[in-house]
């Protein structure tokens, strides 16, 4: 059986902004998957600037995988209204319920990747291996498809974005290098 790879939008966004949908290629290894909630979401996100590369996640990613049935459809239901907050919008944390719903009633073998932490919690909960971009950035230097300073270069655009970096990583190139000892160790 594969192992699947399904993205959050959260993931894809942070890809588009490096301007590495190749490299996020790669590491799905043509076993990328997603549902109709994320692809969605990414179609809407590729509008804003800097994030035209998104369209190239459906040649990654393939035709969305939907809903089947009325237990599919109760549990993203059920699931996104555990996630959600008061006053977010009906869609807010759609496409995470719709994946985990889905993996976890198909009995896919996976990663669901997601920088979403409740997400993850939630995915966790049900069986569902969860992995974040950085895990994603991490196994890419241990394969040395890109370098640490490469990567570095990644942070800095993703800080001037204001997208989330992990407390590991710190603010500053020693932390930055003492992160890449811990997931990538020289051999």
């Amino acid at each position: 059986m594969s192992t699947f790879l399904f993205p959050d939008n959260t993931v894809l966004i942070n890809f588009a902004y490096i301007g590495r949908m190749d490299l996020l290629a790669r590491l799905t290894g043509g076993r990328g998957a997603w549902c109709q909630s994320v692809a969605t979401e990414c179609d809407n996100s590729s509008r804003f600037e800097g994030l035209d590369e998104l369209a190239t996640a459906r040649k990654i990613f393939g035709t969305p995988w939907l809903p089947e049935s009325g237990a599919e459809h109760l549990s993203i239901r059920l699931l996104r209204d555990e996630m959600a907050s008061p006053g977010d919008g009906p869609t807010k944390h759609l496409g995470e319920a719709e994946t985990i719903a889905l993996m976890e009633h198909r009995g896919v073998t996976g990663f669901f990747i997601t920088d979403d932490e409740d997400a993850a919690r939630k995915a966790h909960a049900r069986g569902i291996r969860s992995s974040t971009t950085w895990d994603m950035l991490a196994l890419a230097l241990r394969a040395q498809w890109v370098d640490a300073d490469t990567v570095f270069g990644f942070v800095t655009v993703l800080r001037q974005r204001r997208r989330p970096i992990p407390r590991a990583i710190g603010r500053d190139r020693a932390s930055f290098d003492s992160w890449v000892s811990s997931v990538a160790p020289s051999s």
